[in-house]
């Protein structure tokens, strides 16, 4: 076997595979790198794990080949490559460039042909080749000294054909694989093959006869059904092999040189990956390219290559116990805390506990009350991470921390599932991951540098500085003012659902005329739709779908029950019974509100989620009517009126829309004008109800199906198609809104809100469909969506320092709503909270 290894790249096919293969990535200003980055990760993987001596890319010539010149409509069903995908094949050739990897390209030829080429002429040099592509078509290459490498899913779970490899797949060895493609044809190449010839049929053939010359040879000995669909089609089975085999004999010169990578080149490539914010790559190179770099003149090989570490902190520490003397250590500096056991607010006995402050390196432990007052007095310095946990422990009133990590590193990248401190340590800091609490206090301060450097270059300090962290103190006071509950009308309201639901459960088990678990979906659909044979069945893999979405279509009485069982046994399960025991001593519900739960930037609310109870049916304001003002205070709701259409609105510039606003009057009966031509006077009910759902369903991007579904009942498809094409014809303003939206997520991979705040969009070019749509729709309300939320997150911000002096106090927020508790001779603060929401940000139609 030859020792000597060459790898040949088939370079833009591993780019197009990698651009679909890997989640969409961009750089702050909004450059596509996923392609980049799949094609430079599974370069550094073959380098790792192969270890070529020499490496070649072999590359697609611009214009026609000879197989074009010969057969016009090859390769004519292909699509054009998509812009992103463009934009990053010079950046891959200029990276190629930069390691001083030859590149091949013939006019005239495909990349294929001039990797047949050069593996046949590695061969007659003593080579043992790995061919590395996308392209299965380069299976008809391999032999003993040749193999293909390949990806099975993503760039780095990858497969190498040998000829028993391509034996075990196709059940033939490669030397038949052209034939293959003459007999099924290949769609993507627009190869014919002869048509009612599947994949199972081309291997039965060849597996008999051999090669599709032969097959003609004995054509009377083919089986009777073969014989049909060849002939008449001899002559394109022939062309089609003919198109699918790779040339091998390419007019072209390879020197097999070792591939050797100069200092300045390293340095180049590394820079490159720096720019493109490819760090994860940039760390990898030293270490994967190490053995390929020359040493002032000496060649790899004849030199040990030292394993590149990142760095390990060496912090110093010692103890502090005083407030001066820590005081005296910080000296004016920006300091990081952090505390090495968790906050929680229940545990007030602090004389043992210790938090430790860090600047840079050194490290001091101190006592953490110590540390709070550090904190409370110094807040525009201090580096936390998860800082509301803290400042709910702190006097109320101080001002937001300089940096909370937890909140930059959502801001960043508002759709991880985590801002784990040590995650974020290790995506953004090039050290050890740390061992110590010491440690990680050193490195949460080190930390601060590079997150409000990647803020200020993907202009998102003002979301952070002036929306998230200023959001800190008035979240945490907010938790800790909590609301009065009533545990009497919890538990009588939970009686009556107790009786309710009963009542409701005799009544379907009457209907069913038998009993059964009604909370089982397996045991509900078979009394459904197998013993009481209601129509509208849909079958699952498990049985029958019984969701809200079927059951809610099915015009019977058993249905409707079912439907009123749930909800009645969620309000007591998830509401009356769960409330009950989550107030507090002070007679209070406190909840936690998440800054880094939703993707759009909307806070959430949980244990309890106080954001969810329902108030659109009399028994969810039935649960509302426990919650009251204490003594000396009322309550006040303050809730943004179509928020969302307003800004729809003003984002869009729709004339229609803006008009309406301005004018005060009704949004839905003007959009109902529009649609279905008539006079506001003599808009009727169901119109402007068609209109509100249409104008909702458009600023979600719902589909067809999705709108029929909402019209209701004996609503088509084709209706919707036909209402939602009527809206973008009557809204054009709105149409390319939402289509400039969407281009945008696809050019960059994310959209942005009026105040900067950025959602990425990672299955924008997914290869599924499904996945893709779904992205889509994503992306066209993101910005409206996140808009929504900044404006909810400034007014709280605005009215919390208007309060900041009153009694009166904000107690919850959900959705689109605040709700307050003023106290007794604080009325007068009423309108100067409307105003502090209203111009929390302003749009060009009015905020009311």
């Amino acid at each position: 076997m030859p020792e000597k290894r060459l790898a040949i790249i088939d370079g833009y096919s591993l780019l197009f595979r990698a651009f679909f293969a890997t989640r969409y990535l961009s750089t702050a200003d909004g450059r596509p790198t996923n392609a980049l980055f799949g094609f430079t990760s599974m370069l550094f993987n073959l380098l790792e794990n192969k270890r070529p001596d020499a490496l070649v890319v072999a590359l697609d010539a611009p214009g026609k080949t000879f197989r074009h010149a010969a057969y016009a409509e090859y390769k004519g069903t292909r699509r054009d490559q998509a812009d992103e995908l463009k934009v990053q094949l010079p950046m891959a050739r200029e990276l190629i460039a930069a390691l001083g990897i030859p590149s091949i390209e013939v006019t005239g030829y495909e990349a294929d042909d001039v990797v047949g080429t050069i593996s046949r002429k590695a061969e007659e040099n003593g080579y043992d080749t790995t061919i590395v592509t996308g392209d299965l078509d380069t299976l008809q290459l391999i032999d003993e000294c040749v193999s293909v490498l390949t990806m099975r899913q993503g760039v780095t779970d990858t497969i190498t054909y040998t000829p028993s490899g391509v034996l075990e797949r196709y059940g033939f060895g490669p030397e038949f694989v052209a034939d293959y493609k003459a007999l099924v044809g290949d769609t993507s190449d627009n190869i014919p093959g002869v048509p009612g010839i599947g994949a199972k049929g081309a291997a039965e053939l060849i597996q008999q006869f051999g090669h599709v010359e032969d097959m003609l040879a004995k054509f009377g000995e083919l089986p009777a059904k073969f014989q049909k669909k060849i002939e008449g089609n001899e002559e394109q089975m022939k062309r089609s092999k003919w198109l699918a085999t790779i040339d091998t004999k390419v007019p072209l010169e390879y020197d097999f040189r070792p591939l050797i990578i100069s200092q300045e080149g390293m340095q180049r490539a590394l820079d490159m990956l720096e720019s493109l914010e490819m760090r994860s790559l940039a760390r990898r190179a030293p270490k994967i390219l190490g053995p390929y770099v020359s040493h002032d003149g000496i060649t790899p090989g004849n030199v040990a290559v030292a394993e590149v570490l990142s760095e390990k902190l060496e912090v110093t520490t010692s103890d502090l116990r005083t407030y001066e003397d820590a005081v005296k250590f910080i000296g004016g500096k920006s300091f990081s805390v952090y505390f090495s056991t968790p906050m929680r607010v229940d545990l007030f006995d602090e004389s043992e506990r210790v938090a430790l402050v860090a600047i840079g390196q050194q490290v001091r432990r101190l006592p953490e009350l110590v540390a709070h007052k550090l904190v409370e007095a110094m807040p525009e310095l201090v580096i936390l991470h998860d800082a509301k946990q803290l400042y709910r422990r702190l006097t109320p009133g101080i001002k937001e921390p300089r940096m909370d990590t937890m909140l930059a590193g959502y801001v960043l990248q508002s759709g991880r599932s985590a801002y784990m401190l040590r995650d974020l340590i290790t995506g953004y800091l090039e050290i050890q991951p740390p061992e110590s609490a010491e440690e990680l206090a050193a490195a949460l301060y080190l930390l601060d540098a590079p997150l409000q450097a990647r803020l200020e270059k993907e202009f998102q300090t003002r979301v952070l500085t002036e929306v998230e962290l200023p959001l800190v103190p008035i979240l945490s006071k907010m938790e800790n003012t909590g609301i009065c509950a009533n545990r009497d009308v919890l538990r009588e309201f939970s009686k009556q659902l107790e009786v309710t639901i009963e009542q409701t459960a005799r009544h379907i088990y009457e209907m069913a005329q038998h009993e059964f678990n009604i909370g089982s979906p397996k045991q509900l659909g078979e009394v459904l739709f197998d013993k009481l044979c209601i129509p509208g069945a849909v079958k699952t893999k498990t049985g029958y779908a019984t969701g809200v979405e079927v059951l809610s279509n099915i015009n019977e009485p058993i249905c409707q029950e079912v439907l009123s069982w749930r909800e009645l046994t969620k309000l007591k399960g998830t509401y009356t019974d769960a409330l009950e025991r989550l107030i507090g001593q002070d007679g209070r519900i406190h909840t936690n509100y998440n800054q880094t739960v939703a993707a759009t930037g909307r806070l959430s609310s949980q244990d309890p989620n106080l954001q969810n109870i329902p108030i659109r049916t009399e028994l969810g304001r039935g649960i509302r009517k426990a919650f009251y003002a204490a003594p000396g205070y009322k309550l006040a709701s303050f809730d943004y009126s179509q928020i969302e259409l307003r800004i729809l609105a003003h984002m869009s510039g729709e004339p229609a829309l803006v008009e309406a606003f301005r004018n005060h009057e009704d949004v839905h009966t003007a959009t109902a004008e529009q649609m279905f031509s008539v006079e506001s006077s003599q808009v009727t009910r169901e119109q402007r109800g068609y209109a509100k759902t249409l104008n909702y369903a458009v600023l979600y991007g719902v589909s067809e199906f999705g709108l029929a579904q909402q019209m209701g009942s004996g609503f088509s498809i084709v209706e919707a198609k036909d209402l939602i094409k009527r809206y973008f014809e009557r809204f054009a303003s709105v149409r390319g809104f939402m289509d400039g939206i969407v281009a945008e997520a696809r050019s960059k991979g994310f959209t942005t809100t009026m105040m900067g705040r950025r959602r990425y969009f990672p299955d924008i070019h997914a290869a599924k469909v499904m996945e893709r749509k779904a992205a889509e729709r994503q992306a066209m309300n993101a910005p409206i969506q996140g808009t929504a939320a900044d404006m909810m997150k400034l007014a709280m911000i605005r009215v919390g320092r208007r309060l900041q002096d009153a009694r009166s106090r904000m107690l919850l927020t959900v959705h689109d709503e605040i709700v307050f508790e003023i106290a007794d001779g604080e009325e007068h603060l009423l309108e100067p909270i409307r105003e502090e929401m209203e111009q929390a940000l302003p749009l060009n139609v009015p905020v009311e």
